[in-house]
């Protein structure tokens, strides 16, 4: 577990070094992260081929599938995100074209479809434009094999929280946030990283929630809206 942590805080430190400030309409700078996801591309003439993504930021990415198209070409990409959490569609222009992999800059990347990718391309680049709420929940986190840390939930978006603990954290932890249960339905656990710590308190990114928990968490924060 010890060596996880030192790994994901040695990974963390180099993201922190590459990253830029963006916003949710300008993610040109966002870093990317190589992947081997299974995509379906469809040609605007209608010729749909499989492939498979090798490397993926919010605003483009590189496939390697045997189609060939034009730069300054239209397609429609059908990306199957890991952790089950689905599904994502997204129209692309080809930016370029090397042997059999074709590089191409998202069109029609929703905000949601972003927030869905971001988790798996750059999670601390969300956090910086996903919508936060202000909050006073008690919460639990479960550090590792080290037990339960009691704390306070002051902030909460889809991406990441900012919460206050009895215990410092540290960056790089991977730890399970619980949420009190809302209305209805049970409490949730959601498992992250922790991005930043300071005396007393942490920011948190959830790290690859399934699609289940992440629609529970966007139920949830409509409760503090």
């Amino acid at each position: 577990m010890k060596s996880m942590q030192a790994s994901a805080r040695t990974g963390l430190r180099d993201r922190r070094s590459r990253i830029g400030a963006v916003s949710g309409h300008d993610r040109r700078r966002l870093p990317r992260l190589r992947t081997a996801w299974p995509v379906i591309v469809e040609s605007a003439d209608g010729r749909v081929v499989p492939g498979v993504v090798v490397d993926v930021s919010l605003s483009r990415m590189r496939i390697a599938a045997d189609l060939d198209v034009r730069v300054g070409m239209a397609v429609t990409l059908r990306v199957t995100l890991p952790k089950e959490t689905g599904r994502i569609e997204v129209l692309a222009k080809v930016t370029r074209r090397d042997a059999n992999v074709i590089a191409v800059s998202f069109l029609t990347l929703s905000d949601d479809e972003a927030e869905r990718l971001a988790p798996f391309a750059s999670p601390g680049d969300i956090r910086r434009w996903a919508r936060r709420v202000s909050v006073n929940l008690p919460i639990h986190i479960q550090v590792g094999l080290e037990g339960t840390v009691l704390g306070r939930a002051v902030e909460l978006s889809t991406s990441g929280a900012r919460v206050s603990s009895e215990r410092n954290l540290s960056s790089g932890d991977v730890i399970v946030l619980e949420l009190p249960r809302p209305e209805v339905g049970t409490a949730l656990r959601l498992p992250a990283i922790v991005w930043e710590a300071y005396s007393g308190g942490a920011v948190l990114v959830f790290a690859n929630l399934a699609r289940a928990d992440h629609l529970r968490l966007r139920d949830y924060l409509k409760h503090f809206e």
